[in-house]
């Protein structure tokens, strides 16, 4: 009975294990910076871009999604607060790059989410590229067609300290007409998910949301 009860014991403790070690490393990986492409196109602040959408002239925030990518699931309740609080201001657009059937997933996004934004489905990686951005969840801001920020959220993906909110403090800047904040090199150095269009492998096993 002793023997059977301490091979249970064992058994358990080795699932737990097991399962502890799984989840460690994935978090790991998201503790790191994303793995920057070979070919990866510089692009920086004040450089100018040719896009689709940036002909207009307005000033616009660009947010690159992933639903099989957990930083962007979880990031994405700061963007709609974002979006709530300054549509009108800034013309706002979600880049979805994913596996899966394009148009069925830009309309997953639209009734997931339901923020009355533009939704653009980017299955090449030709906006990322043009861009410069490799990982999600990545945030540009363009003044007119000119890069005005492009980096992370915040910190970390589970960050949330006002002062380290980068991308809504430049939002908050180009409102006010007001030079691009420096922030720290954290901000530019891009932690998250691999864009499908860069990496063969899954991003994701877990499905948090």
């Amino acid at each position: 009975m002793k023997l059977k009860l301490l091979a249970y014991i064992i058994f358990i403790t080795s699932i737990i294990a097991c399962i502890a070690i799984i989840f460690w490393k994935q978090e790991y990986r998201y503790m790191t910076p994303t793995p920057r492409p070979d070919n990866l196109k510089e692009v920086s602040r004040g450089d100018q871009v040719n896009l689709p959408f940036s002909g207009d002239k307005k000033n616009t925030f660009i947010h690159f999604y992933n639903f099989h990518c957990p930083c962007s699931r979880f990031n994405i309740k700061e963007f709609q607060s974002m979006v709530r609080r300054y549509s009108g201001k800034v013309n706002f657009i979600a880049v979805l790059q994913t596996e899966g059937q394009d148009a069925d997933e830009v309309q997953r996004f639209r009734r997931k989410y339901d923020m009355g934004i533009e939704v653009i489905s980017d299955s090449k990686g030709e906006i990322a590229k043009a861009l410069g951005v490799y990982s999600t969840p990545q945030a540009v801001i363009l003044k007119n067609d000119t890069i005005f920020y492009k980096g992370n959220y915040n910190r970390a993906r589970f960050c949330l300290s006002r002062n380290t909110r980068f991308a809504e403090l430049a939002l908050e800047a180009l409102i006010n007409n007001e030079s691009a904040p420096v922030f720290p090199p954290v901000a530019e150095i891009a932690y998250g998910c691999e864009l499908p269009s860069n990496s063969t492998k899954k991003t994701d096993f877990l499905n948090f949301f």
